[in-house]
């Protein structure tokens, strides 16, 4: 279920920026205490084969804008999502994301 907009929440205005700019979130606190960021990643390039993020808790990630292709550690192969998809990462783990365009996400933290 996408959200075009979040209600009633508290916005940690301090953006966490990885790779040079190139991957900004920001982190939106609810009343009853769940966690979510929103965020943007730019196209990779040559300097950029691929994004690396490592998770801490259970994230489901939600592409709201773009598309690109996510391999979380231990599988073999990249796999497709566009807006309006969604993927798992468990928990002290992570993953790699290539993409050619811009991603817009929100990350649900489940744990």
């Amino acid at each position: 279920m996408t959200a075009a907009q979040f209600t009633n929440v508290t916005v940690n205005a301090q953006a966490t920026i990885s790779y040079d700019g190139r991957c900004s979130s920001h982190t939106i606190m609810f009343e009853d205490g769940r966690h979510k960021t929103l965020g943007v990643i730019l196209p990779c390039d040559n300097l950029v084969e691929h994004y690396h993020f490592s998770t801490n808790t259970s994230e489901r990630i939600e592409i709201i804008g773009g598309e690109c292709e996510v391999k979380t550690n231990g599988e073999e192969e990249f796999s497709y999502y566009r807006a309006g998809q969604s993927f798992v990462v468990e928990g002290n783990s992570g993953f790699n994301l290539r993409t050619e365009e811009i991603v817009q996400y929100v990350c649900h933290l489940e744990g």
